[in-house]
């Protein structure tokens, strides 16, 4: 454990380690107001903790480049609940991984500033009176107006939330109110949200979250215990069930908005697309669209595109770059479409960064059972090329060592081409060449 004497600086890391003892510190109270926390390459400012829950420890910070007061969040465990550090860890990279899609989709959500893997989170600061787990179990003590305020205000954030069915590790307590700005935020968050496909589909708030509310709350939103060391449960209120009825009415309501509105912006994306032959403007188009879309309008999206629009793109000449912003721009795939995607745009592929970029997602998104063989033969049959066009760097080598040793769509076929792939490979480039090459492509 790192020793912190008496009034010194806290540093989260040694030698580029992060330090996992780093909250005896500040639990203890051996780090002081306005005394320095060290990042991985500068520090900012302590100011106090904040709250400390099952995964992450939250403290106040002054960071000096953004002038301003911002939320430190740090891996942190619960013994109690059999949580340790480890999963506290995993917790800072599912919310740094569920971001950029509840960003896209413009949610009331705290900004990420700056994240380092496995260590830490700096996020905007949000200031909120209380939850909405404990407005709805003590709503008897807000007047009528209050009441109304909020409701209006929660429906509001219903509607920026409709289009997701799920947003990963959604609860009431993750939902916290500003009186001052009349607003409700969603404060915490983790990764694989999933899109709703129709008005009607599941939402994130679900039945189940109103009625499993049913414990009683003292002032501070903690649950009240009886006697014998068990929770005092109450009754779900007409208010309560009321809410409910109104925040899903208006859920789907805001869907079938944008039902219509993606009919039309669909409508409209084909009618661009059927005039273009060039892939490079086909991916122009596909960056220009809005991303706020039902899942819906992402399915009809990788159809068109698997049906009317891959053939447009050049044998063995698309980039991992290029690829990337087809992956990014097309939306969430379901294992149905991605597998016809993976086959046929497997001829397009480049080179090795490009295969191993789209062979990772076959680990995330999951291939149809009745196409792997498919895809198993395509890989066969285009292996050898992406190898041609591959550089034999030390990277590139180990990367093929690995491939030699998997099974699943990596068919016997595809692991003989890749035993001999020295015989494919391109000589690894030396610096002066590489620079030689750029000048060469100039002129």
């Amino acid at each position: 454990m790192l020793q912190l004497a008496w009034g010194s600086d806290l540093h989260l890391f040694e030698d580029g380690v992060f330090n996992d003892d780093f909250s005896d510190e500040i639990l203890e109270q051996y780090l002081k107001i306005d005394e320095k926390i060290h990042l991985l390459d500068r520090d900012v400012t302590y100011k106090g903790i904040l709250g400390s829950g099952n995964t992450t420890m939250i403290v106040k910070v002054y960071d000096q480049s953004l002038e301003k007061e911002v939320a430190l969040r740090l891996p942190h465990g619960n013994q109690a609940k059999n949580y340790n550090i480890s999963d506290g860890k995993r917790f800072i990279n599912y919310t740094a991984e569920g971001f950029k899609e509840l960003e896209d989709f413009k949610l009331p959500i705290p900004k990420i500033y700056e994240y380092q893997k496995n260590s830490y989170l700096l996020v905007d600061l949000i200031d909120h009176d209380l939850d909405l787990k404990t407005f709805l179990a003590r709503n008897d003590h807000y007047s009528e107006q209050e009441k109304s305020k909020m409701v209006n205000s929660l429906i509001s954030f219903a509607k920026e939330t409709a289009l997701f069915e799920s947003i990963g590790d959604f609860h009431l307590q993750q939902v916290v109110y500003s009186k001052s700005n009349d607003k409700w935020t969603l404060l915490d968050w983790s990764s694989r949200h999933q899109l709703a496909r129709l008005p009607s589909s599941p939402k994130i708030f679900s039945d189940f979250l109103f009625t499993d509310n049913n414990k009683a709350l003292d002032e501070n939103g903690t649950e009240l215990i009886n006697t014998q060391g068990k929770f005092i449960t109450r009754e779900i209120t007409d208010f309560e069930k009321e809410v409910a009825q109104n925040v899903n009415a208006a859920i789907e309501d805001q869907r079938r908005v944008q039902v219509e509105i993606d009919t039309q912006d669909l409508a409209a994306v084909k009618s661009k697309l059927e005039l273009i032959t060039d892939h490079k403007d086909i991916l122009k188009v596909y960056q220009e669209m809005s991303p706020i879309h039902l899942a819906s309008y992402f399915t009809l999206l990788q159809k068109d595109f698997i049906t009317n629009q891959i053939d447009k793109f050049p044998q063995a000449r698309i980039t991992s770059t290029e690829l990337e912003q087809l992956l990014n721009n097309l939306g969430k795939f379901t294992p149905y479409y991605f597998s016809q995607f993976s086959e046929k745009i497997l001829a397009s592929i480049e080179d090795l960064d490009g295969f191993m970029l789209l062979y990772k997602k076959f680990q995330i998104i999951g291939l149809d059972e009745e196409m792997e063989d498919d895809i198993s033969m395509a890989i066969a049959k285009n292996i050898e090329r992406i190898l041609t066009n591959t550089y034999a760097t030390a990277e590139n080598l180990e990367i093929i060592k690995k491939l030699k040793g998997e099974f699943g769509v990596i068919n016997y076929k595809s692991r003989e081409i890749l035993e001999k792939a020295d015989e494919f490979l391109k000589p690894n480039q030396t610096c002066n060449q590489s620079v030689l090459g750029i000048l060469k492509n100039t002129h």
